[in-house]
């Protein structure tokens, strides 16, 4: 993999600078990642979308798929139904806005909650606006029963256009893990009582954990699971280590895979391993005592997003790897993570297009989200 810049020479002292003061010292980026590309091969399994950004199986050869613009569509029986699901929530598809994940409930089958994130704005379809998390059920074609679960103070809504965040995921007790994003404004990843720069956890029903780390706390938002996260667009619950994992876009460079703990600060601006944009130091500092290290870091940025669990049986010696999607570099990693450690990575997937998202299918196959389609991924045929 070819470097497209090297980090300032500052910037590599400083990190072993701090190196002692720091519970972990710096990490090293991903730089050779092998190929398996020959082990698999893929067909279209769903045509004719507009920017999927998240799906889900309700079923063998069922699914729900989020468009950006902030159409919620249903696949069944091999084929995409021609009309959205009705009534569905208004959305911010400005910027990098929209409707973006949906989830179902652990106990889907018993009581039908579809879960959705979406870019929320105060007034219509513009302006100020952030993550909000809703519930409903799917009757006839059309969205019922809607419940807020999460909605930020007004005065907290912002009229940056990026940095949603915006994934949901469920742990084994059924309690609802969800990213936001520091929507460009990253100091604020770093303040308590703001919700933005976050993961956070809640109760299916919008009620909050009285374990969460920061409940009672003053000026502390009481759903707040972990800060100092800049873009968390991946987020899973591994359901054999019952770890929460996380892949977080970082600035030009950064791109972390984090193991996300209870009340952990993940440094967000005052650490990164990226730089500004222009070229110039975000911060003198890699390591800082109190804040965590990523497992991992790609930098280069590959532009995460989309993060599953394999857990399938078509490719068995892949089970319990993570799937990490990335938009930039069109590429899908097959990632080895052990005890919370990061042990390695592949790439299955190469140059068809941004993958926004990916899981594990009900027959055990790989589905990707790419711009305009999903694609299913079996093992090769010799």
């Amino acid at each position: 993999m070819t470097l497209q810049y090297l980090l300032p020479v500052a910037l590599i002292l400083s990190a072993c600078s701090v190196q002692s003061q720091s519970q972990k010292g710096p990490v090293p980026a991903v730089v050779e990642v092998p190929s398996r590309e020959s082990q698999v091969q893929f067909e279209t399994y769903v045509d004719g979308l507009d920017e999927p950004w998240g799906f889900v199986f309700t079923g063998d050869d069922h699914m729900l798929i989020t468009e950006k613009k902030g159409d919620l569509r249903i696949f069944a029986d091999g084929k995409l139904i021609g009309t959205p699901v009705a009534n569905i929530p208004t959305v911010n598809s400005g910027g990098q806005g929209g409707l973006m994940d949906v989830a179902l409930d652990p106990d889907y089958p018993d009581n039908k909650w579809v879960y959705l994130s979406f870019s929320h704005p105060l007034e219509g379809s513009s302006g100020p606006s952030m993550t909000k998390i809703v519930r409903g059920r799917i009757v006839n074609g059309a969205w019922i029963s809607g419940q807020t679960l999460f909605q930020a103070d007004s005065e907290d809504y912002v009229d940056t256009g990026f940095h949603y965040g915006s994934r949901i995921t469920f742990d084994d007790a059924g309690r609802l893990y969800f990213s936001i994003g520091d929507r460009g404004l990253k100091e604020q990843a770093q303040d308590l009582s703001l919700p933005n720069g976050k993961v956070h956890r809640i109760n299916r029903d919008g009620s909050i954990p009285e374990d969460n780390p920061f409940v009672g706390q003053e000026n502390a938002a009481p759903t707040i699971y972990s800060y100092g996260n800049r873009n968390p667009q991946g987020l899973i619950w591994h359901p054999a280590s019952g770890e929460l994992w996380s892949t977080e876009h970082g600035p030009r460079g950064g791109d972390e895979l984090n193991l996300i703990e209870s009340g952990k600060n993940y440094g967000w601006p005052d650490i990164s391993y990226g730089i500004n944009y222009n070229g110039t130091i975000l911060t003198e500092y890699t390591a800082l005592p109190g804040m965590e290290q990523p497992a991992s870091h790609w930098t280069p940025s590959i532009a995460v997003c989309g993060l599953d669990v394999y857990t399938g049986d078509m490719f068995p010696e892949w089970k319990g790897r993570l799937l990490v999607g990335s938009l930039a570099y069109e590429s899908l990693r097959l990632v080895e993570v052990k005890d919370g450690k990061y042990l390695g990575e592949s790439e299955i997937l190469k140059a068809e297009g941004r993958i926004r998202d990916v899981t594990t299918g009900p027959d055990g196959a790989i589905y990707v989200a790419l711009p305009d389609s999903i694609i299913r991924m079996t093992p090769a045929v010799d």
